[in-house]
């Protein structure tokens, strides 16, 4: 009876492991972005978010009609983006920049944040590359099957 016990109690505990695992490997997928395209803009750093679990960067860009408007792009893990250049405190606020990413697919402001191009033509991108075929890859992150 108590090797039964056991097995069963072992058993409920490999069970709720496994469910509370499961959130912790979980992952949101890029399906809100249009992976068919890159897109430029150019703009005025807002606010460079450099957290966990994903950067953002927020740009103001000016439309052909001189109104102002917030784009935000999403970026990979800090530590993905410090192996590949960037730094928490660059880009910085008020700084003007060229913008590379793969939009939303619902058209609102932002996208997949794929480059940044500085004035001095410095460019660095993110840990799914340029998006243009430039740029490294981090081991482990998804490349298209293209």
């Amino acid at each position: 009876m108590e090797r039964i016990m056991t097995r069963k109690a072992l058993g409920l505990a490999g069970i709720a492991v496994a469910l509370f695992a499961a959130p912790a490997v979980a992952h949101h997928a890029f399906a809100m972005f249009d992976q068919s395209k890159v897109l430029y803009v150019s703009g005025t750093v807002k606010q460079f978010e450099f957290v966990n679990p994903h950067a953002w960067l927020h740009v103001a860009i000016v439309n052909d009609k001189g109104d102002t408007s917030t784009w935000s792009f999403e970026g990979g893990s800090p530590s993905q983006l410090v192996s590949l250049g960037w730094a928490a405190d660059h880009p910085r606020i008020g700084e003007m920049i060229e913008v590379g990413f793969r939009p939303m697919k619902d058209g609102s402001r932002g996208g997949q944040l794929m480059s940044v191009k500085f004035p001095n033509g410095q460019k660095v991108c993110s840990n799914r590359g340029c998006g243009d075929g430039t740029g490294d890859i981090v081991p482990g992150v998804y490349r298209s099957q293209e």
